[in-house]
């Protein structure tokens, strides 16, 4: 008899009764459903032997845990799971872990409150989606993980009114993720303007568009807000902006399982029809397929669940992507999403573009974006006007960002002290966002210039974060 090779992490053994056939599952994965397909207590020397049989040490397997965004599930599961050594450790290594998310948790229910606060003073309705949404329909709320507040605005007048406001309390624009715009096939703006919070306040994500963007030129629909305020988006329009994030993470987190498990309980046979068009359109079908056959294969379904997943899963137009499921060995998925977000860019730029032509030039564009590290640097070019298009993103840097770039280089944009307003700007209908010609080039300026001597926003946009020391002077005389 051969020596039976122990399997990798990340790996589960087949054959098991009762185990779940999903390449890549680690079977402490279990403990981080909410809904296993065998109970925990039935099952338990099986979930925990990776860890008794020196295959993983109790740190690896919560780094698993960790990786796919449950650490708070998995915990209150092996709370429930009694006195076992293996248990004992493993609650010890998710600890700190569990300590941080709760902590996370206090910094975006005060965002909540604040961006709820400025949106009703403004008038602007406010969609809390992906987590925010989804939580709603845990069994406990608490336990859905999330890393900071995601929001959706009708447009990018909404979007900029918020991001002012709220640069009022402390919050700045991010450098990590510049603010940026694209336009859909009619001219409709859409994108994305990510604030960091002030100490005790968490992110704040404002989406803003007729939809969710993915991928390269991606768009998955999303409807307007109904009413001022914050409100978590309804859960199966908010399977959309779900299906998109994960979709550009590429990878499959028990995180998405549990989201599309939940979603999937509450949705009729025309509302998951809706969802498989969309997807096809966004070239996420493949990807939805995925995470709707690892979510029938680990989890306990009831029949409204079964057929609602099983359409997921058949629903694809081409072959089911392999799911990728995230574990310890993610170093190779870097090259993966490049090369997949590529491939779906031609998709993608059919919903947006009859051309052949235009399809190819977006899948090229995207093999160049997403292959260079893009940051704000200094060009001796002159400026170009660049104009949003679904596969062009326009991005936005703050002008005293780039002043703070020309004037020291890469410490100004590390040491950048960033734009908070030096007191809470005072209500002002949303509108006002426009792009200005500049010479050959151009700024977008939020605002009607100087407030109390101090400027609402000026922006320099870019596509490949490309600034000339000219077109910086000129904007700052804007």
């Amino acid at each position: 008899m051969g020596i039976r090779r122990p399997p990798s992490p990340g790996r589960t053994p087949r054959g098991n009764p009762g185990e779940p056939v999903v390449p890549g599952f680690a079977p402490e994965l279990t403990f981080a459903l909410l809904r296993p397909r065998v109970p925990h207590a039935d099952n338990l020397p099986r979930l925990l032997h990776p860890v008794t049989s020196g295959t993983r040490t109790p740190a690896q397997a919560a780094d698993i845990i960790r990786r796919n965004r449950a650490v708070l599930l998995a915990e209150s599961a092996l709370r429930r799971c009694g006195n076992h050594p293996v248990v004992t450790e493993l609650l010890a290594e998710l600890a700190p872990l569990s300590a941080e998310r709760r902590r996370r948790s206090a910094t975006i229910d005060r965002s909540c409150a604040l961006l709820d606060e400025l949106a009703r003073g403004l008038g602007v309705g406010v969609w809390g989606i992906k987590g925010l949404s989804s939580r709603v329909g845990y069994p406990e709320p608490a336990l859905r993980e999330m890393r900071d507040v995601d929001v959706s605005v009708h447009g990018r007048d909404e979007a900029f009114a918020l991001a002012r406001a709220l640069r009022g309390h402390g919050f700045v624009t991010d450098t990590g993720e510049l603010p940026w715009l694209k336009a859909d096939r009619h001219g409709v703006p859409y994108g994305q303007y990510k604030l960091t919070g002030p100490d005790g306040f968490a992110a704040i994500d404002l989406h803003f568009g007729p939809g969710y963007s993915t991928g390269h030129c991606g768009l998955l629909p999303v409807p307007p807000p109904t009413a001022p305020g914050l409100t978590p988006l309804p859960q199966v329009d908010n399977l959309r902006p779900m299906l998109g994030n994960s979709g550009g993470d590429i990878h499959i987190t028990v995180k998405d399982v549990n989201d599309l498990w939940v979603v999937a309980g509450a949705m009729s046979d025309d509302e998951a029809a809706a969802v498989v068009a969309d997807a096809r359109a966004a070239a996420l079908d493949g990807h939805l397929a995925a995470i709707a056959g690892v979510a029938l294969s680990v989890s306990r379904v009831d029949e409204r669940r079964r057929e609602v997943l099983s359409a997921f899963a058949g629903g694809r137009e081409r072959r089911a992507e392999r799911p990728v499921l995230a574990t310890g060995l993610m170093r190779r998925t870097s090259r993966v999403r490049v090369l997949r977000t590529a491939t779906r860019a031609y998709r993608q730029a059919g919903a947006h573009t009859d051309s052949v032509a235009l399809r190819v030039w977006a899948v090229l564009s995207a093999l160049a974006y997403y292959s260079v590290p893009l940051r704000p640097r200094l060009t001796p070019l002159p400026p170009v006007r660049s104009t949003p298009r679904p596969w062009r993103c326009v991005r936005l840097v703050p002008l005293s960002l780039a002043r703070d770039l020309a004037e020291r280089g890469e410490a100004g944009l590390r040491d950048w002290a960033g734009d908070a307003l030096p007191e809470p700007a005072a209500s002002r209908a949303p509108g006002g966002v426009r792009f200005r010609r500049v010479g050959t080039g151009q700024v977008v300026v939020d605002g009607d210039g100087d407030r109390d001597g101090h400027r609402d926003a000026v922006f320099i946009p870019t596509v490949w974060f490309l600034l000339s020391r000219p077109m910086i002077r000129r904007a700052g005389a804007q």
